[in-house]
């Protein structure tokens, strides 16, 4: 099974070298959630990723802060989509 792309990207970015790794990072979800229109369905995605960054953390611990802070940007995004549910 393959990772996300946004998923992927981390993996690719989260190294030692991370600057401006998270900004792409979180250009890449916001363009994979937008391919989401229904909010619900854009939710669903979200936590697709959320659980695809968790088994990309047991597969690559040494990618633990920048999963966190993907991870805390992905809870941004469920939060807005809340808000605009409401």
């Amino acid at each position: 099974m393959s990772l996300s792309e946004p998923v992927e990207l981390v993996r690719r970015l989260g190294g030692p070298e991370r600057i401006g790794a998270i900004v792409k990072v979180e250009q890449a979800i916001d363009t994979y959630s937008a391919g989401y229109p229904r909010l619900d369905d854009r939710g669903i995605a979200l936590d697709i990723l959320l659980r695809d960054l968790a088994r990309l953390r047991i597969l690559e611990p040494d990618l633990d802060p920048v999963i966190s802070e993907v991870e805390g940007y992905i809870d941004v995004l469920h939060r807005q989509l809340s808000r605009l549910a409401a």
